[in-house]
């Protein structure tokens, strides 16, 4: 059995939908269990929805509702001939297009935001998205069933952190898909889509259909998940920086995790964990070309293997918050007390460095409540340094070459690229450090060229 998932970049279109039900069809063999986003773009949609119900903006939402229902009946349209599936699948999508209307109604009414009512509304597009495609299978001949995921993927909230209760939701997977499973039935359910264990709705971040997968790959111990997206695998860079940026056939776990961490664009970075705990391999792969191999996540690989630098990635929109006191000479506490300042406002943290009298922090942005900055100034002299970001270079080979990090600071110093903070422990597989925004495609361009297209 293998998990298999689509983003909503895979299915964004009639043409990519049979596209995607091509690529099932022919590992009808492997039994998968199909994990899908909501079509490209609607998560959005909703979300601009949910804003303009807060905001009293009638004329929006019946444009925007006008425009997710034709979208999704003209792909009904075309994908599903007339009789008893089209006529399941067109009862189904008009049932969710009633609930959505009531939802903003029901945001309009409270005129305050409700996390409940949110991700009861943002979460609509997966369950359109995943009941279209089991019709569209089920129209192709093909023995699919469709499944809800919220009952399974029960959760733990806490403010904004969610934390998966893995017991739980091991324990209703068996209970609602083994049947089907053992039936020989292909399984489609929804990415992203989460309950409470009091049943509340809830989601696992944006993008958390690849956590999704993983968590249910690791719940019914399965031989291999599947990230399929509109890219060849993990690259070597940015492909919006480097062209020639080449996809990576072999990566571990480790090298995975810093990669999606600190900005790579393919994989949720919670992802790997659950795939990690269990030694289930992860395999990224394109779905405009099924056939590519793609990058194969594995625990380890040979030494000979490895590259001293596999990747390179970075996260923007980062601020730098340097707190310039002797307290921090001799009290432990008050660096206790300044994460708590940061966690209760929701900031989170990459990177710290400290010396007798400064700490240095990068947060990255994420609104424009900035009253935890006179929080922190009680401590001592603030510096602020927004747009910054962080890079990190990745590579398991770094573990054996050292000297490395020197070169990397000498490159970048010798090209007029100054670096703010740095980061790296003795056998660790990453190096990560702080640039102005306006230095990524130098920096990028630079590492990549003599270090990875080089062969380190």
């Amino acid at each position: 059995m293998i998990i298999m998932k689509f983003g909503g970049s895979s299915i964004k279109n009639t043409e990519a939908m049979r596209r995607v039900a091509g690529i099932v069809q022919k590992r009808q063999q492997q039994q998968p269990l199909i994990v899908l986003s909501a079509l490209g773009g609607v998560t959005d949609q909703l979300i601009r929805m949910h804003n303009a119900a807060l905001e009293q903006r009638d004329e929006q939402i019946a444009t925007e509702i006008s425009a997710l229902q034709n979208r999704h009946r003209a792909m009904l349209n075309d994908l599903i001939p007339a009789g008893a599936i089209y006529d399941e699948v067109h009862y189904f999508l008009n049932h969710e297009f009633k609930r959505l209307k009531t939802l903003l109604d029901a945001v309009k009414a409270i005129k305050v935001f409700s996390s409940e009512l949110y991700n009861s509304v943002i979460g609509l597009g997966e369950m359109l998205s995943t009941r279209l495609f089991e019709g569209y299978l089920r129209a192709r001949g093909l023995s699919a069933v469709w499944l809800d995921v919220r009952p399974v993927m029960v959760v733990e909230q806490n403010g904004e952190e969610i934390t998966p209760l893995l017991e739980e939701i091991e324990k209703q997977a068996r209970v609602r898909f083994d049947h089907h499973l053992q039936n020989g039935m292909l399984i489609v359910t929804q990415g992203f889509l989460a309950t409470t264990r009091d049943g509340a709705p809830a989601t696992l971040g944006r993008d958390g259909s690849d956590y999704t997968a993983s968590l249910l790959g690791a719940a019914l111990k399965v031989k291999e998940i599947q990230i399929w997206s509109d890219v060849d695998g993990i690259l070597s860079a940015d492909p919006t920086i480097i062209k020639e940026a080449q996809p990576l056939p072999f990566m571990t776990f480790e090298e995975a995790c810093e990669l999606a961490y600190f900005g790579a664009r393919v994989l949720h970075p919670a992802t790997i964990q659950p795939a990690l705990t269990h030694g289930i391999p992860v395999r990224v792969l394109n779905s405009h070309f099924p056939d590519e191999p793609g990058t194969l996540i594995v625990p380890d690989y040979e030494e000979t293997e490895h590259q001293a630098i596999k990747s390179i990635a970075y996260k923007e929109n980062i601020t730098l918050l340097t707190i310039e006191s002797s307290r921090l000479l001799l009290s432990p506490k008050a660096i206790e007390d300044i994460f708590d300042i940061l966690t209760r406002h929701g900031k989170k943290v990459y990177a710290v460095t400290k010396s007798a009298t400064k700490l240095s922090v990068t947060i990255q942005n994420n609104g424009n409540d900035n009253r935890f900055l006179d929080d922190l100034k009680r401590f001592g002299r603030l510096t602020v340094e927004p747009r910054k970001t962080v890079v990190s270079v990745v590579g398991e080979g770094m573990k054996a070459n050292p000297l490395l990090t020197w070169q990397i600071i000498k490159m970048l110093h010798e090209a007029g690229i100054k670096i703010e903070l740095i980061s790296q422990f003795a056998r660790q597989i990453s190096m990560m450090f702080i640039i102005d925004e306006q230095d990524i495609p130098r920096t990028v361009e630079l590492i990549h060229a003599r270090l990875i297209a080089g062969g380190g």
